[in-house]
């Protein structure tokens, strides 16, 4: 219903300049209202003139605006203005009758003759306000059956269209075709890039049927006569009156792409034409080149109009504005994801912060408690177990190390990179492990692809800097080097063994 009712208000030529004011004070939601509401490419629209249909997308997007924000005062503002008598009625009226209305409407039009769409128009207007309002109507009488006979035959007819030209069709009356190929000597395959080319072929064809059948016939005369006696004669005057209409045949004819299959639906057109109109053999020339010429104005209209209608302007507008609500629903996702992150790290900063308030107490009573055993007797009974203990589990350990010679030959025989640690703890080393190459952490710009090279890559923890080990950490992630970590023991003996345990595990 909403379709028809787009229609009558779009076709009404008095509401044209209202329509086009209302439409432009909201067109973008207007638009946007309308690509939502399935409506576009409704081929009911595209049969209406530039201007009407211009129109009719206009309401199109403001029925659509109206039914999808539940507001209907747009749509009334239209129907008062341009069919006050339809509103007024139902006003006046708790049921309708579409025949007491059309014979009312008759008598207030008075000696007016009341054209057929015009009325159409009125009772489309007051079924889609009785659906609104829920008012009752007669559905019984002949007048309403008629009304929507008059509309099922419109939708009908687009889908007839589609029918009576099919492949099928063109297939059924393949033997009545391939005649009228024959008749106008076309090529069964014709290969014609435009309707120029084809009236030109038809031309220079029955130039020469006229030789044939008079060989000595003057060229002048031949090219007279083409245009007087033959079928090109329809060419001539209908090419005339084109040029008189201000319209470059030529031009025209060149610009419109011709193919078997539109010379398929000209023939069929001819045999419909003859069956139904019983259009004559006399008559057929003039219509096959009258549809042809026809087929080139529509072509024409059809390209003004789809340049004129044009909405290339607002779908750019309506993808910048998606993508802009994409942006946007990212920039809330960002926002969100930084406010959580903000809200976690202030959480773990507490938690740092207790954690080392906790360590700082804990080391306070360390030192109380050290201070304590300080005072304590070191010479009670169990003080002296314990040492011995202490003592032999010492020996024990040291009993089970390595020779330091053999640990040092050991880590001399492998190629090693020491990053980190004091330099007095680094001269200890190096006096005994003068192979092994340490590396300074504050030397930030240094290159370090030589890990790369070596055994192994040790890191002594407690002289250390957090930016430099993010560097070995990406380096190191290119090779399959080890690498080990050193507690930071001052004493030679300790570290060497530490690396050797490492190195041997």
């Amino acid at each position: 219903m909403n379709q028809f009712l787009i229609i009558a208000l779009g076709g009404n030529s008095y509401l044209h300049p209202y329509i086009e004011t209302f439409y432009r004070k909201n067109e973008w939601e207007y638009y946007e209202a309308y690509k939502r509401s399935g409506l576009i490419g409704n081929p009911l629209f595209s049969l209406y003139s530039t201007q009407s249909e211009e129109r009719i997308r206009q309401v199109a997007g403001i029925v659509a605006w109206s039914e999808q924000n539940n507001n209907h005062s747009h749509i009334n503002q239209l129907i008062k203005k341009g069919y006050k008598f339809v509103y007024q009625y139902l006003q006046q009226h708790s049921s309708i009758d579409f025949e007491h209305f059309m014979r009312t409407f008759s008598r207030k039009k008075k000696s007016e003759m009341v054209k057929e769409v015009e009325l159409v128009y009125q009772n489309v207007v007051l079924w889609y306000l009785c659906v609104r309002e829920d008012r009752p109507f007669n559905t019984r009488n002949v007048a309403w059956k008629s009304f929507q006979d008059v509309l099922c035959t419109t939708i009908n007819e687009i889908k007839l269209q589609k029918v009576i030209f099919s492949r099928d069709m063109i297939e059924k009356h393949k033997e009545e075709i391939t005649l009228l190929y024959k008749k106008y000597n076309i090529p069964k395959n014709p290969r014609f890039n435009s309707l120029g080319t084809l009236l030109e072929y038809l031309i220079s064809d029955n130039l020469k049927r006229i030789y044939a059948l008079d060989p000595n016939c003057p060229s002048e005369q031949a090219e007279q006569r083409v245009f007087q006696v033959s079928p090109a004669k329809y060419i001539g005057a209908l090419g005339g009156w084109l040029k008189t209409l201000k319209i470059h045949e030529l031009d025209a004819a060149e610009q419109i792409p011709l193919t078997k299959k539109d010379l398929d639906m000209v023939f069929l057109e001819i045999l419909y034409a003859q069956k139904y109109n019983y259009i004559s053999k006399e008559e057929q020339d003039l219509f096959f080149i009258t549809c042809l010429y026809l087929k080139c104005v529509s072509s024409l209209y059809r390209d003004t109009k789809k340049l004129y209608l044009d909405h290339s302007n607002y779908d750019y507008y309506f993808e910048m504005k998606s993508m802009e609500k994409q942006i946007k629903e990212q920039e809330a996702k960002l926002s969100r994801k930084k406010w959580e992150w903000e809200s976690t790290f202030k959480n773990q900063q507490r938690e740092i912060n207790g954690l080392t308030t906790e360590l700082c107490l804990a080391q306070a009573k360390i030192r109380q408690l050290e201070q304590q055993m300080k005072r304590m007797d070191d010479y009670t009974n169990e003080v002296h177990v314990l040492r011995d203990f202490v003592y032999r589990e010492e020996k024990k350990d040291l009993e089970k190390t390595p020779p330091l010679e053999t640990m040092f030959e050991l880590i001399k025989s492998k190629r090693i990179i020491i990053f980190g640690g004091s330099p007095s703890w680094q001269l200890k080393l190096r006096e005994h492990l003068p192979k092994v190459e340490f590396i300074e952490v504050d030397e930030k710009n240094r290159d370090i692809s030589k890990i790369k090279r070596v055994d192994a890559i040790f890191i002594n923890t407690s002289f250390f800097a957090h930016s430099f080990y993010k560097k070995i950490m990406k380096e190191l992630s290119q090779t399959k080097t080890p690498l080990y970590y050193l507690n930071g023991q001052s004493n030679l003996e300790k570290t060497t063994l530490e690396i050797y345990n490492w190195l041997t595990e």
